[in-house]
């Protein structure tokens, strides 16, 4: 039905109003004579005249609304809000197709009173619906509706974020493949779409990145697994391998070792044996060695598990046969990835070092010495703190010490007394200043048993350090022949000489002349042939000269 002009439409309203209270006077005015019936007949008017007058009102209301909001939507959205301003139109058509119902029903006096409740209720209905919905694009996922939208290009933009972050956990583009419907339709306020559940919805959908757990080192990512519980047993496992059946050992890691949940590439989960293998591996390095005395780079590449081609390219500057000591050498080093600092408590016996005490006395010469106390190490209980790195020892602290045997110092008497020009002095000056003419060790006629120095006959041989002559005269090959004990097993041997100036048991000073140079015995010119014994038997004198 159309309604050409508002006008009309309450003419028709308030026509409609008068035949509808006639009716209803006429129907108040039965049994008017009857007991009660004035009051009756009062009562049913003042809820008659209500009545027209909220129907009245919601005929006109209706009205105007359907038509306003049919137009106003025909401007907005085009060609579907027009259809909805025709919906108005069509509305007010069912509102006057109720009301002459209604009126119809009422001409007839047994007729229920129900289909007015009926009409108003409608009539609110319609009015609510067409100004409580509008059109828009509803957004479904999988054959669930997500919300509405304004226009597509809206979801558009939600899902050009969810690419691109997609993407940066991928490391490369990637484009969405969920399965998105759209379609238009009546929207409520409260069905508008929240672009954070939608693009949290969207992501779900994306296979090729997933929620996991990640172990790192020191920052360092080392594995990707759906289990934190495989991964904290894993660290576990791996701090017990270390401890042993050591019930006072607790470990923990050097490096800071760490479980997150993040957001990593599906492709990137690993296996609990393939992160427990790269655990246990190592990282390279590099160190500076400083060249020490002896040292040879060959050596020094051996020392380090290294080839020299190997040293020598991280050295390319470097001299293979002149490095000195101090000079820098770079050299490749490994060490494990993740390192355990485990600290115990240990018990164990210790020796406590004995001291040594000094005593002086005059009955022995200066620099003589004897032990009159033997030294002897105590014994204590101790308790410690170990703390080791990968079970390389870095620190112990006592805990508690308890000494069980006392150590008994050692006691030692020096000698004050000053010695004689005579005595020892503990080393030995050359007998005689000639020419070396032969060493000691082998030579053609035979072993040598010292050295000979050759000069003028007569020229002055002296002692090689102060002590007691022993022999003093002829002694087969070595012609006139000295020996000298000197103490402490040592004794020295002059032969070949020409003339002796000492005599057996006389004590002689270092530097004081014993002889004079001569060829007596097996000698093939005038020399001194001079030894050093040690317990009777001859060595190299030559180290033993000062």
């Amino acid at each position: 039905m159309k309604i050409k002009n508002m006008g009309s439409l309450k003419s028709m309203v308030r026509r409609q109003q008068v035949k509808c209270k006639t009716h209803l006077e006429r129907l108040c005015r039965i049994g008017a004579n009857r007991p009660g019936a004035q009051s009756g007949k009062e009562l049913i008017r003042t809820l008659a005249g209500k009545t027209v007058q909220a129907a009245d009102s919601l005929f006109h209301l209706a009205g105007m609304a359907g038509v306003m909001v049919g137009e106003g939507l025909q401007k907005t959205f085009g060609r579907t809000a027009s259809h909805l301003a025709q919906q108005g139109h069509s509305v007010l058509g069912r509102l006057e197709e109720a009301r002459t119902q209604y009126l119809l029903s009422a001409r007839k006096e047994k007729r229920s009173r129900v289909p007015a409740c009926a009409f108003l209720a409608t009539a609110t209905i319609m009015l609510f619906s067409a100004t409580y919905f509008g059109i828009g694009v509803e957004v479904w996922l999988d054959g669930q509706s997500l919300g509405f939208v304004s226009s597509k290009e809206d979801m558009e933009k939600i899902i050009d974020k969810v690419e691109e972050r997609t993407g940066g956990y991928l490391g490369h583009p990637y484009t969405l493949s969920a399965d998105l419907t759209y379609s238009l339709g009546y929207m409520q306020p409260d069905r508008l779409l929240d672009e954070t559940e939608a693009e949290e919805a969207l992501f779900a959908q994306v296979e090729e990145v997933s929620t996991q757990y990640v172990l790192s080192v020191d920052g360092q990512v080392i594995g990707v697994n759906p289990s934190k519980t495989a991964l904290e047993l894993l660290k576990q496992r791996m701090l017990s391998a270390q401890v042993g059946q050591d019930e006072n050992a607790q470990a923990e890691f050097v490096q800071d070792v760490t479980i997150e949940q993040m957001t990593v590439p599906t492709s990137a989960v690993d296996s609990i044996d393939e992160i427990e293998l790269a655990l246990s591996g190592e990282k390279s390095g590099t160190k500076v060695y400083a060249v020490q005395q002896g040292d040879t780079l060959s050596q020094i590449a051996e020392n380090y598990g290294m080839t020299l081609e190997q040293v020598q390219g991280l050295n390319p500057h470097i001299d293979p046969a002149r490095i000195h000591v101090g000079e820098e050498i770079t050299l490749q080093n490994s060490e494990p990835l993740l390192s355990v600092k485990k600290t115990t408590t240990v018990e164990y016996t210790q020796e406590i070092a004995y001291e040594s005490e000094v005593q002086y006395s005059e009955e022995l010469y200066e620099n003589e010495s004897k032990i009159v106390t033997e030294g002897q190490n105590g014994v204590a209980q101790v308790m410690a703190n170990v703390v080791s790195i990968d079970g390389v020892e870095q620190e112990r602290t006592i805990q508690n010490w308890e000494v069980v045997q006392q150590p008994q110092n050692e006691v030692k008497v020096v000698g004050t007394k000053e010695k004689p020009t005579t005595s020892s002095k503990g080393y030995f000056i050359q007998p005689f200043r000639g020419i070396l003419t032969s060493p000691y060790g082998y030579r053609s006629r035979g072993f040598h048993t010292g050295v000979d120095w050759a000069g003028t006959k007569g020229s002055p041989v002296v002692a090689a350090d102060g002590g007691t002559v022993i022999q003093a005269g002829w002694n087969g090959g070595y012609g006139y022949c000295v020996i000298i004990d000197h103490g402490n097993g040592l004794q020295t041997l002059y032969a070949h000489n020409s003339a002796l100036l000492v005599r057996v048991g006389e004590k002689v000073a270092q530097g004081q002349q014993i002889a004079k140079l001569g060829s007596t015995g097996n000698s093939t010119g005038p020399h001194c042939h001079w030894e050093v014994r040690v317990n009777g038997s001859p060595v190299n004198p030559m180290p033993y000269l000062s």
